[in-house]
């Protein structure tokens, strides 16, 4: 029997919108078996489900108001398992839920690793389609909504020097180019991720050096003609094996601490390809935690 607990969080939303678009792609994993994949080798697993207040939906309130909520409910439920000694794998719709799990973590010094087929950097100043949720990666970095982090106990902005981005080939706009090619950002196409080697190699190169790692997986890193994962999907993505041989290497490698999948709307899974590929990874989780 496993000592090891894990705290589901999951948070139904895209934006501040419950159970809309890749809000829905949270409890379906869930209803695909989340738990049973997360208790594979024995371990405990708690669930816990964020609901805004329903004021959040008045007049007076915004997206970006129910946002900011979630991120700090988001923080608080990773800060208590944490704190109960309980590994959090956060089921997201939104990715901007990445701000919250890492600032709940307090980990002395973070590294993280953002799966993504978009790179989430752009930031208020310069971003065309001034979509939240493209500016997931700015913000827990720090170059964008920085007061935000003032907001979150605990919370800091994560060194562009301790950040790898992983399988980006679809871009906001031309501003978020020209910010990621001036940034200190580590990036691997996924070309270059068809073997782990790689992003281990570049874990071992982070800076400052690393006591803990976050695991963003943005489930449209994979290949859009293999799974199908929301309107954003692109092609010459990552398929489910090697998406799930990354995540194992990481977890020999170095200490992870928490991991999210995010971004997936069942909508666009006519097949229901992706739940398979998401229960592997959270059964790769329950074998290297």
């Amino acid at each position: 029997m496993s000592n090891t607990a894990f705290s589901i969080i999951v948070v139904p939303y895209e934006l501040g919108r419950l159970r809309h678009g890749v809000g829905c792609g949270p409890e379906h994993l869930l209803a695909r078996g989340a738990v049973s994949a997360l208790s594979s080798n024995g371990a405990a697993v708690r669930c816990h489900t964020i609901e805004l207040d329903p004021k959040f939906t008045s007049t007076g309130y915004g997206e970006a108001d129910a946002a900011f909520e979630l991120i700090r409910l988001v923080s608080e439920q990773v800060r208590r398992a944490r704190e109960s000694n309980a590994f959090s794998v956060v089921l997201a719709g939104s990715c901007f839920s990445a701000v919250g799990v890492v600032a709940g973590l307090g980990e002395a010094s973070p590294g993280v690793v953002w799966f993504d087929a978009h790179p989430d950097f752009c930031e208020p100043a310069s971003t065309i389609s001034g979509y939240f949720d493209s500016m997931g990666l700015s913000v827990v970095t720090g170059s964008a909504w920085q007061g935000l982090h003032a907001t979150i106990p605990g919370a800091c902005a994560v060194p562009e020097t301790a950040v790898v981005l992983a399988g980006a080939r679809s871009f906001d706009d031309p501003s978020e180019v020209r910010r990621l090619e001036a940034s200190n950002i580590r990036q691997l196409s996924c070309k270059e991720l068809r073997t782990p080697e790689t992003l281990v190699e570049q874990i071992g190169r982070l800076s400052p050096d690393v006591t803990g790692l976050y695991v963003h997986i943005d489930l449209d890193v994979l290949d859009r003609t293999i799974a199908p994962v929301n309107v954003f999907g692109a092609p010459d993505g990552l398929d489910g094996g090697e998406l799930d041989r990354l995540l194992s290497a990481l977890m020999k490698a170095t200490p992870v601490r928490a991991v999210t999948l995010s971004a997936y709307d069942p909508a666009f899974d006519t097949e229901d390809r992706v739940p398979g590929i998401a229960l592997a990874l959270l059964r790769t989780i329950a074998e290297g935690v």
